[in-house]
Parts: structure tokens; sequence; C-alpha cells
């Protein structure tokens, strides 16, 4: 079971999709857990979340996905679950948090944001889920021990 959890196939296609999306989701988990990048840092945005009626264990979930599950896929470290996390997050958000429409918000014309966004990372999150974290990846290595 484990070694399933830590498997990755030799890609340096999933190698690039880890990095990009972490680097992409890391600054919006450092918004939520610190206030870094203009964000509120973690009180407000638990209360937040709880002022939009998202439960404290869901809005803790989502702040852990976007900073330790981007920084897990930096790292390729438990890529499988960070992908997951970040899967479920990007869902969540296009689905309770982005009713805009399709497209972003370029030109200031809609009241919000589109969902493309989520699309896109949700994406990337699955080819993560199943295919691993691919080369230059702490699962690798890990893979390999358990061998």
């Amino acid at each position: 079971m484990i070694e399933k959890f830590f498997q990755t196939e030799s890609s340096w296609i999933l190698t690039f999709v880890r990095i990009a999306l972490g680097v992409v989701i890391l600054p919006h988990g450092l918004q939520k857990l610190f206030g870094w990048f203009g964000g509120f840092g973690f009180g407000a945005t638990m209360g937040f979340f709880q002022s939009q009626g998202i439960p404290s264990v869901i809005a803790l979930l989502v702040i852990l996905a976007e900073s330790f599950g981007a920084l897990g896929l930096i790292l390729g470290f438990a890529t499988k679950l960070s992908a997951f996390g970040i899967a479920l997050t990007m869902i969540g958000a296009a689905v309770f948090v982005r009713a805009n429409g399709f497209f972003m918000n370029w030109f200031n014309t809609q009241a919000g944001e589109g969902f493309e966004y989520h699309i896109l990372a949700t994406a990337m999150a699955l080819a993560l889920l199943i295919g691993g974290g691919g080369v230059l990846s702490l699962d690798s290595l890990i893979s390999e021990k358990l061998k």
C-alpha cells in the first residue's frame, strides 16, 4: 500500500507539471497562512471562510492544501496526496466561490473571476495524482528505497 502512495513514473513532463503547479499555488497558500503577498493571514482567512458558511475543518484543509500541499509538490513529497488536496480545493473554488462565468476577468468587465484557472489547476493535479511526481522528486527516492 505505501509503495503505491510514493510510486511515480520516471517522467520529466510530470516533474515540470508538479513544479509549475506547486509554484503557482504556493503564493495563494502563503497569503492564507502568513498574510504574505497581500493576504490576510491564518486567523482572518479562517474567519472569512466561516463567515461564508464554510466549516472550520474545510477552511483549515484548504489552507493546508494550498500551503503545505504546494510545498509538497515543489519538493515532490507525498505528491499524490498533495495533488488530491489541491484538486479538491480547485473544484470547490470553481463550484462555490467563482461563479462568474468561464473566463478570467482580464478587463474588469464581470463581477469576478471565471473558473478557467481552476480547470487547468485541477487537470494538472489529476495528472500528478495518476502519474506521481516524476523524476527529481522525493517520492521517487522513497519509492526506490521501498523496493
